[in-house]
């Protein structure tokens, strides 16, 4: 069986002799731009080091492990896609393990941090040896993300800290925050400071943001905000009902940008969270307008793209957004509505409210126009970032029994209902190239989503995104079309892990499949 590392790598070269490793005694040298990959790895063998694998050593002589900066891997081919960072680190590595020593090797921090991910995984997964050879490694796509709902349910800054940790264990490089939103405003507002009152709990201000990106950032991680407008907005214009110009609310609120005051709120809000970001992104949301007349809708995106650009960011938004044509080169179309995404209008109305019927209206008519945004997309060259709700939503209910009482407890309880139900296999049988099947369209990268409206907890996180995260990773990472068993096998060492480290409550089915 291969070694449990996922993603899996380009090339991993490692014979039957080992040399041991005792985590307790590893002596790391690492150049100065490396001393946050240092960090890091020094942190993960201490955890390692309090609970030895079973099987390894009692003692073994000290391992060198040195981490430094050099050449790429020639047989590894540069990463395809955008890097959501302006200068595009090359991640591409060499582990090489002797006797007695591991080097890292690669052209940048972010490369070597790659490289001391699979060295921490070896270490979890060999039973206390580590087998001698060498891994060539490096991304598939230069971004590779995923994009978490704090609004829904306000995860607290330290818990968002651990989806990071999570991030840099599967060598994903972008934590995309779902920051606003009809139930609320998560991002303290210096520009509409009326927005505060709205966030469903802790208030996320501007400096535990940029303290977020700082840590965020030592460990190969980019934060890019998303101020979601003109749609979602049922919290803004609640707090500001000059931003609908009187009319009644939609379901989900719109800003109207007729409205007197919706220019200047668009404007100042949208730089505020374009001047929030280190990447050189900004989410400008323009998903699902229900109830918005398409002149309003295209005006509205329009002001929210401006704003961005003028703020110095390139923009991503959410696929609805190419119907305005707003978007420039340089900006990113996020395409979410999977292929699979069917609505049926008389059963959804049956379960709700009669009020509620023209929503559903309104959502059939703008999901019909979906098909039609990849070759939009194409047609304007606008590259697209990779979420189809198919196989990248992964707040879809678990098709698979889960083990014990309180895994089926979680299952019954959890996943948007809207979604049906699916394997493990089922989400992982995709490529990205598969995704966008018969369109001549640049991939930015693969991101996968959360939302939060069923969850209640950070285990009811770790139950819907693990084990299907890494799998997303693989997809995003891997240039090779690994096969579901084979990832399944690799992943099994895992669970360990995320017991180890706070993601215990993680989906175990109750058999293989």
């Amino acid at each position: 069986m291969r070694p449990p590392l996922v993603p899996w790598p380009h090339t991993a070269r490692l014979g039957p002799a080992t040399t041991p490793l005792d985590p307790g005694h590893v002596e790391i040298r690492a150049q100065d731009p490396l001393h946050e990959a240092g960090t890091w790895l020094a942190g993960e063998l201490t955890r390692l080091a309090a609970a030895p694998p079973d099987g390894g050593p009692a003692a073994a002589p000290p391992l060198r492990v040195t981490l430094r900066i050099g050449e790429a891997p020639p047989e590894v081919p540069p990463a395809d896609g955008i890097a959501p960072d302006r200068d595009a680190p090359d991640e591409r590595h060499t582990v090489t393990i002797a006797p007695g020593e591991v080097t890292v090797t690669g052209p940048s921090p972010q490369a070597v941090l790659r490289g001391a991910a699979t060295l921490v995984q070896l270490a979890e997964g060999t039973a206390g040896r580590l087998p001698l050879g060498r891994i060539a490694d490096g991304p598939a796509l230069a971004w590779r993300g995923l994009m978490l709902d704090v609004v829904r349910h306000p995860f607290r800054v330290a818990e968002i800290r651990h989806v990071v940790d999570l991030l840099t264990r599967y060598k994903l490089n972008v934590l995309h925050l779902h920051l606003t939103d009809a139930e609320g405003w998560r991002l303290q507002s210096a520009a509409r400071p009326g927005l505060d009152a709205t966030s469903p709990g802790e208030l996320i201000t501007r400096r535990a943001l940029d303290e977020l990106a700082d840590f965020a950032a030592t460990r190969g991680v980019t934060i890019v905000p998303e101020i979601d407008l003109p749609g979602h907005s049922l919290a803004a214009t609640r707090a500001y009902p000059g931003l609908t110009g009187g009319g009644p609310a939609a379901r989900l609120g719109y800003v109207d940008p007729a409205a007197p005051e919706a220019g200047a709120f668009i404007q100042e809000t949208v730089i505020e969270f374009a001047r929030a970001s280190r990447a050189r992104f900004v989410h400008v949301g323009g998903d699902e307008p229900f109830g918005m007349p398409f002149e309003a809708y295209t005006r509205a995106v329009g002001a929210a793209v401006r704003a961005a650009h003028d703020a110095g960011r390139r923009v991503v938004a959410w696929q609805e957004a190419v119907r305005a044509g707003a978007l420039r080169q340089g900006d990113l179309v996020q395409l979410w509505i999977g292929a699979e995404t069917s609505i049926d209008a008389d059963a959804k109305k049956a379960a709700l409210p009669e009020a509620a019927h023209p929503l559903v209206d309104q959502m059939v008519a703008l999901f019909a126009l979906a098909p039609a945004d990849g070759p939009a997309a194409a047609a304007a060259g606008l590259p697209v970032l990779l979420s189809s709700s198919d196989v990248l939503y992964l707040d879809r209910p678990y098709a698979q029994p889960a083990a014990g009482a309180e895994g089926e407890a979680r299952r019954a309880r959890l996943g948007f209902r809207d979604y049906p139900a699916k394997t493990l296999r089922e989400m992982f049988d995709w490529t990205p190239r598969s995704l966008v099947s018969g369109l001549d369209v640049r991939i930015a990268g693969v991101e996968a989503a959360i939302w939060a409206e069923t969850i209640t907890s950070f285990d009811d996180l770790a139950f819907l995104l693990l084990p299907r995260l890494p799998g997303a990773a693989e997809r995003a990472w891997t240039r090779e079309r690994t096969s579901w068993e084979d990832h399944r096998d690799r992943l099994e060492a895992h669970y360990t892990t995320w017991r180890a480290t706070g993601w215990g409550a993680a989906f175990r089915p109750a058999t293989a499949g």
